[in-house]
């Protein structure tokens, strides 16, 4: 994939673009103007294991941070109405169990899927790496996406970890994940 970075903003475009899809400036060629030699995207510089480890941690630091005083709080709620109601002890604890995984589940979905689906490309974490989540030709992904990679992530644990370890080994740097997602984590440039 080639493209042309625009002189004004230095987004980048296709070779065939007129106009620069951020600012509007124009980045084609218009009549009787001399031809410029176009910018080219240099390769792209895939995030190797370490590093996404490293941000993983952040944003588990982070999510644990967020979630335990709404999963405490759900929790007792949960109790309170269950104990009013007369449930059996081991009923009332399967109940909130149950209600703080599928809470912590989705909020650590809604987060991750929103923001590596946002401007910003990436998590908390990815971010404080400079890291971004793109698809395979470099462009911001859409919700589902993330939501696709976020769901994945329980097969590549499922596999003993090989589905992440897999980051180590291939030449793109995709895990499992990523490979069912199609989608590649990046250095930023910019």
């Amino acid at each position: 994939m080639t493209s042309i970075y625009c002189n004004r903003c230095g987004f980048p475009s296709a070779t065939d673009a007129q106009f620069c899809q951020r600012c509007g400036a124009s980045v084609g060629l218009t009549a009787g103007a001399p031809a410029a030699t176009p910018r080219l995207i240099p390769e792209p510089y895939y995030a190797g294991f370490w590093i996404r480890v490293l941000a993983a941690l952040i944003d588990t630091l982070f999510l644990f941070a967020a979630l335990f005083p709404v999963r405490l709080l759900l929790g007792s709620a949960v109790t309170i109405l269950g104990m009013n109601a007369q449930m059996p002890m081991h009923d009332l604890f399967l109940a909130r169990r149950w209600v703080r995984i599928g809470i912590g589940i989705s909020i650590a979905w809604a987060y991750r899927a929103g923001m590596e689906s946002s401007r910003y490309q990436a998590t908390l974490g990815k971010m404080a790496m400079r890291l971004k989540v793109t698809d395979l030709e470099g462009n911001r992904i859409s919700f589902a996406e993330p939501t696709g990679r976020y769901f994945a992530k329980y097969l590549s644990a499922l596999t003993l970890g090989i589905g992440y370890l897999m980051v180590g080994f291939d030449e793109r740097k995709q895990g499992l994940h990523d490979r069912v997602a199609e989608t590649l984590v990046l250095y930023r440039r910019e």
